[in-house]
């Protein structure tokens, strides 16, 4: 169990609580009760340690063979909730609190965090690796490297876009918690609806029955979305002239509230995409980076999936010279507006001057059309 007297933070729940007392967040009764959850995992984790303290892993291993004790397996989170409900930072509290906890002391690992789609370009490379190490099962032997890493994986915005990634989850995350890890999951959606839609979806439905087993499913209930209150006062687009580049960063800091800026490598199909800075859910570009390199359609899928916003840097007006940006910027918009992403931008002209080139011109009067109605839904309080 966690000593409170001598830190008064230790649980989400004390952490919200003493935001919410600073004025730094609203009470908000559906994040107060995902939290008092997320403090009963903590004690159940806490108890669990403790019940196997005296068990070696080879006694334990024998009891359960001749059916004399099984470790009951602690049952973990999949807390769902629409984009800007605060399940990422609820998140970032339970992990916080795992490491202040009596689990950190045992010298074992105990969490990590990592956003979904990192998680399965490391899965790639850990099979990847093991197939050229010989594995007989290459998908066994990563599920077995990737449970040895923590006892609690948290994984924040789990979607399954990727046929390939939707065919080997079952069989790895059986191995995973068959060997007694715990998940704690964000997503938007329910369980029941990842990968909806999908290509043999059949044969991923083993996976959503695995969380649905071994996860409380916990929705955030709709409620105070902060980000759409925050964007409804961010104008969306800036000119160079207005001072751009100094107003996104702004924007951003807004945006990112109590969350650690850190920058990120986007791996897509062995290519690497530079992000200047995340916090959470949001990704800072600049354009040269997003739009200025050989990538496509597919890779902006992959960002829109792993940002719920994007500030992007230095946006140029287009013309029969970089044709080619203005191909990719195209892509990046219909990724983004498709799947209901913010966008906000700094750029050298209005949205309604921005392509004077031949090639694209009756394309990018579609690209022109959602930029504005993007711009304008961050303007609405009700838009995000």
């Amino acid at each position: 169990m966690i000593n409170s007297q001598q830190n008064q933070c230790y649980y989400p729940s004390q952490k919200l609580t003493a935001l919410i007392n600073s004025k730094k967040l609203n009470l908000d009764p559906a994040q107060v009760l995902v939290a008092a959850k997320l403090d009963f995992l903590l004690d159940s984790l806490c108890a669990a340690k403790k019940s196997r303290h005296y068990l070696s892993a080879s006694v334990e291993s024998f009891l359960e063979r001749i059916g004399l004790w099984k470790a009951a397996p602690v049952k973990g989170f999949y807390i769902y909730g629409g984009v800007g409900r605060g399940k990422t930072m609820l998140m970032d509290m339970f992990h916080e609190s795992v490491n202040a906890s009596s689990l950190s002391r045992t010298g074992l690992p105990v969490i990590w965090r990592l956003h979904f789609h990192d998680f399965m370009v490391l899965v790639q490379d850990v099979i990847h690796e093991a197939r050229k190490g010989g594995a007989e099962d290459p998908i066994e032997s990563a599920a077995a490297n990737l449970a040895q890493r923590g006892m609690v994986i948290c994984f924040d915005e789990m979607e399954v876009l990727d046929i390939a990634d939707a065919m080997i989850l079952a069989r790895l995350f059986s191995g995973i918690l068959e060997r007694g890890t715990v998940l704690v999951v964000t997503s938007n959606r329910h369980a029941n609806d990842l990968y909806k839609d999908g290509l043999h979806r059949d044969r991923f439905l083993p996976f959503i029955d695995l969380l649905n087993a071994r996860c409380e499913m916990c929705k955030l209930d709709d409620g105070i979305d902060w980000r759409s209150d925050v964007l409804a006062d961010l104008p969306a687009w800036h000119t160079s002239q207005e001072n751009g580049y100094q107003h996104l960063e702004a924007a951003f800091r807004q945006l990112a509230g109590d969350i650690k800026f850190v920058a990120e490598t986007v791996r897509v199909a062995g290519r690497d995409i530079i992000v200047e800075k995340t916090a959470g859910d949001i990704g800072f570009f600049s354009f040269a980076s997003l739009c200025d390199v050989p990538l496509g359609a597919r890779d902006y899928l992959v960002i829109a999936g792993r940002f719920a916003g994007v500030v992007l840097a230095g946006v140029p007006q287009f013309t029969d010279e970089n044709e080619h940006v203005a191909r990719r910027f195209m892509w990046l918009i219909d990724a983004l507006y498709d799947r209901g992403r913010f966008l906000i931008a700094s750029a050298d002209v209005e949205i309604v001057n921005l392509y004077q080139g031949r090639q694209w011109k009756f394309e990018f009067s579609r690209t022109a059309s959602r930029l504005s109605e993007m711009a304008q839904r961050g303007r609405c309080k009700n838009g995000m």
